[in-house]
């Protein structure tokens, strides 16, 4: 009901839905709060001619395939937002963009989409989740956690602006390979360009080298030449 949200039972039920998808509980209820403006309330409605509804603003097909209704109990309603995020491409080890950007364009991944011209506030899926400072703060304090530390909040600027973070690779000890490969540095860079056109991550072709220690080469030097006295 509406003013029920935050309780004991909702807290818990988002804990145990972001549990069986695999993500962590503070990224799905930030996803709330913004969502509801901070409110967490069930039964708020919202969006374009007020006819988005509840804890991710469920849309009329949404309501109706996952049983969402006004006066539902927000633990209840959290249970249809874990199904809504399975069924559209979450995956164990998503973060808060890909939540996000789940609930707001439909699948992870599409960091670069806008629902402005549909009613939604302005910008992308990207900008919004860069303005959720305040939002992850409540999540953590309900949830019990602590505040992002800066490094947390330069990293998650970092990847609202599709922008990779230095690569530093400490090359191994004895081995014939220092560091990252030509094709895995040129195929990160390319990643900010395949978020921006939104592409699949996925599509990025990344062979990676893996170090082969000096005395396994030697001898397979070694059994080379042999071959090749043998000839």
């Amino acid at each position: 009901m509406a003013g029920e949200a935050p309780n004991s039972d909702f807290l818990d039920a988002v804990r145990a839905s972001s549990d069986r998808l695999g993500v962590s509980p503070h990224d799905m209820l930030t996803v709330m709060s913004y969502e509801t403006g901070g409110k967490l309330d069930p039964s708020l409605w919202g969006g374009k001619d007020k006819n988005y509804l509840g804890l991710i603003q469920f849309g009329p097909e949404e309501r109706a395939k996952y049983g969402v209704t006004q006066n539902q109990s927000a633990a209840d309603q959290v249970g249809a937002a874990e199904n809504f995020l399975r069924d559209r491409g979450v995956k164990p080890g998503m973060g808060l963009l890909d939540l996000y950007s789940t609930v707001n364009a439909g699948r992870p991944g599409l960091y670069n989409r806008s629902d402005a011209n549909n009613g939604g506030a302005p910008g992308t899926v990207a900008d919004k989740v860069a303005s959720m400072a305040g939002h992850r703060l409540r999540a953590n304090a309900l949830l019990g956690g602590e505040a992002p530390t800066q490094q947390t909040q330069q990293l998650s600027t970092q990847v609202a602006s599709a922008q990779p973070a230095p690569l530093s690779l400490a090359p191994s000890g004895d081995s014939t390979s220092q560091g990252a490969t030509p094709d895995m540095l040129a195929a990160l860079q390319a990643i900010p360009q395949m978020v921006a056109q939104d592409k699949p991550l996925q599509s990025a072709p990344i062979t990676i080298n893996y170090p082969v220690p000096l005395a396994v080469a030697r001898a397979r030097a070694a059994a080379r030449a042999a071959q090749t006295r043998a000839v």
